[in-house]
């Protein structure tokens, strides 16, 4: 047993770390590489005119050689690495041009400190034995080759075969004299299935109801109930996702929140329930806005799908747009290249691809396609550029009044638009009218306030930025002083400047301070003053030089509101000057009853255009989705991937290794003729590379195991033939998903144990002969999922549009101090959790939630103790492991023992073993004690089932499938 633990934990290891080295080495092609070749390779390159410092950094040979100073790298030690030390411009300073930009720093830093992967061979050596590719022989490999049926094998064990599929592996057990494992029990195999299809647990009901159908139709039962399940979509639909680099934000710089990608994730979700023929799939998510739609419906969804091409990261703010535009295109390829071929043709950007026959012809051929594709379009702000939105078709009736609804709100803008502008027209000419500028004006904002004064321009009529008033408060203990500044001395007419109206003072104490004394006048502040509407003369008085006096308002002996706006001091002189005061205070009072007038039709507008708004109807939908560009061009082949140095022009095509098919078509960008060669029943990967991921999700690895990758670097596949015959199988079906799903789920393969068999071990240590069935660990979300329906808390319901409709324009800030809008918390499935790009929830990545950034085929797995932590520590594992127990609690016809039963079906889909019951029932009595035959406080029954019930929900079993 020691021996068998032993070797499983050093295979495990190698798993893990064979993951770890194909993730890094896609990390060093995706973001490495792309750095090195443009600052570093015109003077650090095998064929640089002159190699500085003899520091080739165009291969892995290179680096690991270094120059005059060591190695350039020290794979795992970031700080004692020259290449770090130098582009931190710590000592030495590369590139002598200027220092990389911080993210690309990040990079390097972040590939030297996983062991510096790098797949690149000699440039020097290839150089000298690397001919041109010779596609004739490429097209040899065995991916390039079209599938072909094979007959099922003959076998000894013909009974053991419930379909042709496991006559093609009992054929290759038997040949090295292995027998397939024992069944697994019903509930085994139930609970399996169930998290297979749906991600979910099955429930206690359904565990006894298939395990006491003894009919022949049992097993097919339970598979049909799952497929026609909506939870079916959800699952496969989030197995699609992960492999197109499905988010809800954009990452990198710009962290911009996609809105409308949601729309994409329902789409995907649809196209598995509904079956929908894997084929057409292909062609809606490539170019399926230029596809023929006989619906609306149709037409919506060849416009959402295209946001495949849209959705992963970019950077945004990239200021050298062609960089951009190139850069976009280069991951668009990548992605596609993976999710429906299982190559990486994104390796061909720089030079001709290092192990596959693709050409860096090929590569710009696919790029003339998408670069013929608009999927940017203006900007967010100021060199941000913005993705494409479309409208979705909507029904005649909704244009009708989206229609209606515009016409009205345009109308209402526009007059309010009107209205704003004569105003303040308006207020400018009465601000130049002279007798606001005859003598000196003091205004409220330059007078000396003693007492709380509120500022207010709730009257349109007042000198300056607004006026004061008491509130009506603290009368006699207020007052308002005016002191000028009198150029001259001499006979001053005295005006003071009020907004009269009901509710004022009518007899408001003002007390002018003069040469001669002093002098109060009682204003009644309900009359409209006569000069303007606006001035009232206090009187005429004489001044001195300087400041000689003042005009004092006060509120004592006043019960209403007390208003003071400005006082003006007119020299006589002035006065009696020929002048046309009466008709200019005439104008003026004409022109306040304009301002006045036009303030109310200001707001009768606003309160209209806010009713129409509150009761708009829905907005037409919008999707990212891409389209046909203005100019339909071919594109450059750009000299080692930098796309300023351009070199001949590449004519829109498709792989030479597969098809020497060109675009001829000039007036489209060609996807529509991509879309149909990569889902022609002709292709030799798109189907196979299909199948093999629905393989692989159901029995833990595909045939062929690098599910992303069926070049020359991936592996071969373990049953070739069994691999072709089922991609035949696939296409003559319609190509039809469920299908597929449903047969390997009812063959007999599937239907295996996982314990280990010591003599099949020693043959087969990574069961490539498949003589038992894999034990894998759920995903991260069927772990959340699992939670929530086990507790009762589950929401089965897909919530009702975006899940990031109330974040802003940023997901989450790319700066400490900026402030962002939380993600939602929500109790429906893990799928509709908003992926925010750099902020994934924590219990998704604990448990490795496919990086978003990358087509994830096959998530990694781990085994870290963060994992068992989390679910010890976690308060949403907590509260989910309390609401199980209350739930148990709340049915008094149960005794603990039948408690127990539940509560191991409900969690691990089992019930308990004799041994296990006894100890939980030991345990519970220790923490329930009874006092002279009392029963225990439910809230000590609570806390001690909620602490069992955790130590379940934290076992390995829990989170483990067999």
């Amino acid at each position: 047993m020691a021996y068998k633990l032993a070797a499983a934990a050093a295979l495990a290891m190698l798993w893990a770390g064979n993951a770890r080295a194909e993730k890094g080495e896609e990390f060093f092609e995706k973001k490495v590489r792309p750095i090195l070749v443009k600052h570093c390779y015109e003077c650090h390159a095998s064929d640089a005119k002159e190699l500085k410092g003899g520091w080739a950094l165009d291969s892995k040979a290179g680096w690991e050689k270094g120059g005059d100073s060591g190695p350039a790298v020290k794979p795992g030690d970031v700080d004692g690495s020259l290449l770090i030390e130098s582009i931190r411009y710590d000592g030495l300073e590369m590139p002598p041009k200027g220092k990389l930009a911080a993210e690309e720093i990040a990079i390097l830093e972040s590939w030297v400190k996983q062991g510096a992967p790098d797949p690149r061979i000699d440039r020097t050596a290839a150089a000298e034995v690397r001919p041109p590719i010779d596609y004739e022989k490429g097209r040899q490999f065995w991916a390039f080759h079209p599938p072909v049926r094979h007959a099922p094998p003959e076998v000894k064990n013909a009974a053991w075969a419930l379909d042709n599929i496991d006559r093609f592996i009992l054929a290759k057990l038997e040949a090295k004299q292995l027998s397939p494992s024992p069944d697994a029990d019903r509930p085994t195999w139930l609970r399996r299935v169930t998290f297979d299809l749906t991600g979910l647990p099955p429930t206690p009901d359904e565990i006894a109801e298939f395990v006491k159908d003894n009919t022949s139709q049992a097993y097919a039962k339970v598979v049909e109930r799952l497929l026609n399940s909506p939870h079916f979509g959800e699952h496969w639909g989030r197995h699609w996702l992960d492999v197109v680099r499905y988010a809800d934000s954009n990452g990198n710089d710009f962290n911009a929140t996609y809105y409308n990608a949601w729309r994409y994730r329902n789409y995907v979700v649809a196209a598995f329930n509904q079956n929908k023929p894997f084929d057409q799939f292909v062609r809606e998510q490539i170019a399926g806005d230029l596809l023929p739609a006989k619906t609306d419906e149709q037409r919506a969804d060849g416009l959402i799908a295209t946001t495949f091409l849209m959705i992963g990261p970019k950077m945004l703010s990239e200021r050298d747009k062609e960089k951009l535009r190139m850069d976009v295109i280069d991951e668009q390829i990548d992605t596609m290249g993976k999710a429906f071929l299982g190559l990486t043709l994104g390796c061909a950007r720089c030079h001709d691809h290092k192990f596959d026959p693709i050409g860096a012809d090929d590569y710009y051929a696919l790029a003339g396609i998408f670069r013929s594709t608009t999927t940017f379009e203006g900007e967010s702000q100021q060199y941000v550029s913005a993705w494409k939105e479309s409208n979705l078709p909507i029904s005649e009736e909704h244009a009708s009044v989206l229609a209606a609804y515009q016409k009205t709100k345009s109308k209402l803008d526009a007059e309010l638009k009107t209205a704003k502008n004569k105003l303040k027209t308006a207020e400018t000419q009465l601000s130049e009218m002279k007798p606001n500028r005859l003598g000196l004006v003091v205004d409220d904002e330059q007078a000396k306030l003693v007492g709380d004064w509120k500022k207010s321009t709730f009257s349109p009529r007042f000198v300056g930025v607004g006026y004061v008033h008491d509130d009506k408060k603290d009368k006699g203990k207020k007052s308002i002083s005016y002191e000028p500044e009198f150029p001259e001395a001499g006979e001053y007419e005295v005006r003071f400047s009020f907004a009269s109206s009901q509710g004022r003072d009518k007899a408001v104490p003002v007390t002018i301070y003069h040469a001669g004394g002093e002098a109060t006048v009682k204003v009644d502040q309900t009359a409209r003053p006569p000069i303007g509407g606006l001035f009232l003369p206090l009187g005429r008085f004489q001044f001195g030089k300087g400041r000689s006096g003042k005009v004092v308002i006060n509120t004592a002996e006043t019960t209403e509101y007390v208003i003071a706006d400005a006082v003006q001091f007119i020299p006589v002189t002035e006065l009696e000057k020929p002048t046309d005061a009466p008709k200019m205070d005439e104008v003026m009072s004409d022109k306040r009853d304009e301002l006045a007038k036009t303030t109310q039709q200001i707001k009768l507008l606003e309160e209209k255009l806010k009713a129409l708004e509150a009761d708009a109807p829905p907005p037409a939908p919008q999707a990212m989705a891409a389209k046909e560009a203005e100019d339909v061009e071919d594109c450059h082949l750009c000299i080692r991937g930098e796309p300023h140095r351009r070199g001949k022009l590449v004519k829109r095509g498709f792989l030479q290794v597969i098809s020497n098919q060109t675009v001829n078509n000039d007036k489209e960008s060609g996807r529509r003729e991509l879309a149909q060669w990569l889902s022609s029943a002709e292709h030799p990967l798109t189907a196979r590379v299909m199948v093999n991921r629905i393989w692989q999700h159901l029995l833990g690895e595909g045939l062929v195991r690098t599910v992303d990758n069926f070049g020359e670097q991936g592996e071969r596949p373990t049953h070739p033939e069994l691999l072709d015959t089922l991609t035949l199988d696939f296409i003559e079906n319609d190509w039809s998903m469920k299908s597929l799903i449903r047969r390997i789920v009812l063959s007999h393969v599937y239907r295996q144990q996982a314990a280990a068999n010591e003599v099949a071990f020693l043959a087969d240590a990574e069961n490539r002969l498949l003589w038992r069935a894999n034990r894998r660990r759920l995903p991260a979300e069927s772990i959340r999922d699992s939670l929530l329906a086990i507790s009762g808390r589950l929401d089965p319901n897909p919530p009702d549009g975006s899940g990031v409709a109330k974040l802003g324009r940023l997901a989450i800030g790319n700066n400490a101090g900026e402030q962002t809008t939380a993600k939602n918390q929500i109790f429906q499935r893990s799928l509709y959790l908003p992926v925010i790009r750099n902020d994934l929830p924590e219990l998704l990545t604990v448990f490795d939630f496919a990086d978003p950034d990358l087509v994830v085929g096959q998530r990694p797995v781990t085994n870290v103790p963060a994992q068992s932590l989390l679910l010890l520590n976690s308060p949403f594992v907590t509260d989910c492991a309390k609401q199980t127990a209350e739930n148990l609690l709340q049915r008094p016809d149960l005794t603990n023992s039948r408690r127990l039963d539940l509560a191991y079906q409900l969690i691990l889909g089992r019930p308990p073993q004799t041994a296990e019951t006894e100890r939980a029932l030991a345990y519970l009595s220790t923490q329930l004690p009874q006092i002279e035959g009392s029963p225990p406080k439910p809230a000590d029954q609570q806390l001690a089932w909620s602490r069992l019930i955790q130590a379940l929900l934290a076992s390995t079993e829990f989170r483990m499938v067999d």
